[in-house]
């Protein structure tokens, strides 16, 4: 069994930690990135249309198609932050959330966790001073979830991998 681990933070900002962590019996620190948690919500409305967003990624240097998502800020549980980010992304609402899974976004890398949600019968909000979130654009999804995975548009590995969190759960249909 390792001894607990030794940690250094050798960079630090208001978005991440870049920590050292070595042990007793290592010969060379191994360099993780800690983040705030984030969740996604696979929403649907009553006609069955899943509720997805446009928007331009640096990383990427592209547009991509995605679930809802977000940080879950200190202070907020991955439900609260799950239903602000459904909000502020489509300008809907659902009154319940359920826990698909909660996985490590990269076991190799990554010190967060990534909540899934689903959300079904998301209506509009009844907020008539509701504005999106700027820079997302709002998209009914009326196709099939085979066609929105192998969509070159929807490239996000861990949004897949909600949408097959809420396949094995009966909660989408292929």
């Amino acid at each position: 069994m390792k001894s607990d681990p030794i940690e250094e933070v050798v960079l630090a900002n208001r978005w991440f930690q870049i920590v050292a962590r070595s042990s007793l019996d290592s010969t060379a620190p191994h360099y993780c990135l800690k983040t705030l948690d984030y969740v996604c919500i696979v929403a649907k409305n009553s006609a069955g249309e899943l509720l997805l967003v446009r928007q331009f990624r640096p990383v990427l240097w592209q547009t991509s198609l995605e679930i809802p998502s977000g940080h879950v800020e200190p202070g907020q549980t991955p439900e609260q932050a799950a239903r602000a980010e459904l909000l502020e992304e489509t300008g809907h609402e659902a009154e319940h959330f359920e826990l698909l899974a909660n996985m490590s976004p990269d076991t190799g890398r990554l010190g967060n966790r990534l909540w899934c949600f689903f959300a079904a019968n998301a209506v509009p909000t009844r907020d008539p001073e509701h504005q999106l979130e700027s820079g997302i654009e709002f998209v009914r999804y009326r196709g099939t979830v085979a066609e929105l995975a192998q969509s070159t548009e929807f490239c996000s590995a861990l949004h897949h991998a909600a949408l097959f969190a809420a396949v094995i759960q009966g909660k989408l249909k292929i």
